[in-house]
Parts: C-alpha cells; sequence; structure tokens
C-alpha cells in the first residue's frame, strides 16, 4: 500500500498547521479518513476538536500550506527522493509502533527499512582511538550477518560507523536532523554521498529545515525506533547518544554499551549504563548476535565440514557428537563426554583451531 501523491501533499500541508506534529495529524487521518478530508471537513466536525480543531480550520484556509507542500513534492521529484508516509507499506515497521513516530519520512538513496537486521551505532563525536578501533571491529564482525548500520551522520562515532559499514560491504542508513537539502555537518558531504552506494539518507524534516539544536534529540528517537537494538560506543555523562539509549530502552529495544576506564571522560556514559542495568555490556558482535538472534549468512558447507570429521580423533568425534545435539556449557560438556576437565579444554581448544568448534560468551560452545 502506498498512499497517493494528492494524500501526500496533504499529510505535508497538515504538518504546516500550528499545533499539528506527527502525532496529532495521525490521529486527525485516522478520524476523518484522510489528510484530504480533514482539509475538506466542516467547521462543525472541526469545532468538535476544540482547541486544535480551530487551528485546523484557520489551517485550511492558509494557500500558503498548500504551496509549501508543492515546493517539497518538487524538491522531491528533482532530487529523486521518495516521500514515504506513515500508511505505506514501505514505513519502518519498527518505527511505527512508537507513539511519536513521524507522519513522512524522506529518503534518497535505496536501502530498505524493514531489512530483517537493523542496528543503531552511535557515540561521542569527540571519540578516543580505543572507541574507533573497537567501533571499526565491531562492524567487521557484524558484516557476517549483514545487517543494516543506522547512524546519524555526526563527527566521531556516527561518522566511524558509517564508513566502517561501506568498507565492509553493508548498507548504511544516516539518519538526519536536516532536510534533505542541508547536509550536516558540511564536512560530511563527500561521505553522504558514498553513503548513496550502498544505502540511504533519511529524514522527517521538510527542505529549508536549519540544523538547530533541537532538530537532533527528535532525531534520534527515529534511529532508536527503526533498529533492533542500538550500541553506545563511547559518550560523556551527558552525551546526545544517551538520549538515543534511553528512547531505544522507551521502546524496549535492546541496548549495548562499550565499557571503558572509570578514569575517562568519554566512558563515563557508558560506564554509567551498564552500572544501571540500562545497558548491556558489549565486549563482541556476538553478544549482539546471540542476544538478538541472529544467524551468520555464511554458514561452511556440510561437505566440508564433513571432510574435516574424517581428521578427528577419538575423543574430538565425541565432542563434535554431543555439540551437534546444540550448544553446550564446558561442565555439561565435560559430564556427556566423560573427559577430564584438562583433557576436554585441550581437545577443544584444537578443535576451535581446525574451525570445527567456536567458544561463546559464559562459557559455551557451539559447532562453528
Amino acid at each position: 500500500m502506498k498512499a497517493t501523491p494528492d494524500e501526500i501533499r496533504y499529510q505535508i500541508a497538515l504538518l504546516e498547521i500550528e499545533q499539528v506534529g506527527a502525532a496529532v495529524a495521525r490521529k486527525l487521518i485516522d478520524l476523518f479518513g484522510s489528510a484530504e478530508a480533514v482539509f475538506k471537513a466542516s467547521k462543525r466536525e472541526l469545532h468538535t476538536l476544540g482547541a486544535i480543531g480551530k487551528s485546523v480550520e484557520m489551517g485550511i484556509h492558509d494557500a500558503s500550506l498548500l504551496s509549501l507542500a508543492d515546493a517539497q513534492l518538487k524538491f522531491a521529484e528533482q532530487q529523486h527522493t521518495e516521500i514515504i508516509s506513515y500508511y505505506d507499506s514501505a514505513f519502518p515497521n519498527r518505527l511505527k509502533h512508537c507513539n511519536d513516530a513521524p507522519l513522512v519520512l524522506y529518503q534518497k538513496g535505496h536501502a530498505p527499512l524493514n531489512h530483517e537486521k537493523m542496528i543503531a551505532i552511535v557515540g561521542t563525536r569527540q571519540n578516543t582511538e580505543y572507541g574507533k578501533t573497537v567501533c571499526k571491529e565491531l562492524v567487521a564482525e557484524l558484516a557476517r550477518y549483514t545487517p543494516i548500520i543506522v547512524s546519524g551522520l555526526a563527527y566521531g562515532i556516527d561518522q566511524i560507523a558509517h564508513q566502517s559499514a561501506l568498507d565492509n560491504g553493508l548498507t548504511t542508513l544516516a539518519v538526519m536532523g536536516t532536510g534533505l537539502d542541508k547536509i550536516y555537518p558540511a564536512e560530511h558531504r563527500n561521505l553522504s554521498q558514498h553513503i548513496l552506494e550502498n544505502g540511504a539518507l533519511l529524514t522527517e524534516n521538510k527542505i529549508n529545515t536549519k540544523a538547530d539544536k533541537e532538530n537532533f534529540p527528535k532525531r534520534n528517537r527515529i534511529v532508536a525506533g527503526m533498529v533492533d537494538a542500538v550500541v553506545v560506543i563511547e559518550s560523556s555523562e551527558k552525551g546526545g547518544s544517551l538520549i538515543t539509549a534511553r528512547l531505544a530502552n522507551d521502546y524496549n529495544r535492546d541496548v549495548f554499551a562499550l565499557p571503558g576506564k572509570i578514569t575517562d571522560r568519554q566512558s563515563s556514559g557508558c560506564n554509567n549504563l551498564i552500572k544501571n542495568n540500562q545497558a548491556i555490556l558489549l565486549q563482541s558482535a556476538e553478544d549482539i548476535a546471540l542476544t538478538l538472534g541472529w544467524k551468520r549468512i555464511q554458514e561452511k558447507p556440510k561437505t566440508i565440514q564433513k571432510q574435516l570429521f574424517l581428521d578427528l580423533n577419538t575423543e574430538e568425534e565425541r565432542i563434535v557428537h554431543v555439540l551437534q545435539k546444540g550448544e553446550q556449557s564446558i561442565d555439561d560438556l565435560c559430564a556427556e563426554v566423560e573427559m577430564a576437565m584438562s583433557v576436554l579444554s585441550t581437545q577443544l581448544l584444537m578443535l576451535e583451531m581446525k574451525g570445527l568448534v567456536k567458544q561463546l560468551p559464559g562459557k559455551l560452545y557451539q559447532l562453528a
């Protein structure tokens, strides 16, 4: 399902009316059946809505509202931008379930907004070398699961997350706090062009929207709402990425935070998230994959595994046989294969070196 161009036009115009934000606009559309019907409602119908109805009544007689909508539609057509309504099937389904979801989104580029796996990576604009290294390694590890990487096109961790996604062949989505006619910060124009080659720019803001301070927390709700989980790499005690983490918790999304030294200002926000049970301590991509139930896209061919099985000794065969039932703790595995712990540990190490067994967090083991 996709809203008609006329309905999109009226939806954009509806948002131009004073006191009508996305949430109120959706209520009006649900009440009258469409945005166009809101504009064509009678005075009597509007008066029953109180102050909002009075604002709408004044707005529907303002021809400039539709002119502003027409300018937005013209820009979108010229810039090959897709306008996605809340009522379209292409609208992010995860975001749709948030009570403060936008009414319309503007997307330039190509990124499936309802991809099976979507994760946001956010953090400080003043990252350390530690944060940069972990961010790049994390995205590289996540590549085997092929998620879309979502971030906010800001300096620091956002920039590193986008670039790392591109470097690893992943689709990346930049959610902007401005309209698509203004790249902010301007230094990221080249990055935004690269993102368009394997991803998209996304915003709820119309053209001529300035990079005002209040627009970026609003942007963060889209980042948090459209993903499965939010990863905070580095943040001070009052960092903007903590707003994204709080919103993610409000939306019942998983939040992961990279721990750091207690003396590092850039890690204080992450450490507090973990301390207050508002985030899961992040050590590797496996932590994310296990929590979200992700499976690798690249599985080893069974024929290769069978060939490797021919080279196993008796102890290794017993271990593999048990692990074929599913992941096992080292204690349960020890009881199942009836080996001394020292012997079992040695055999597990050999199987890891052969690429047949993988150790998971919590001293769990599974077939690779």
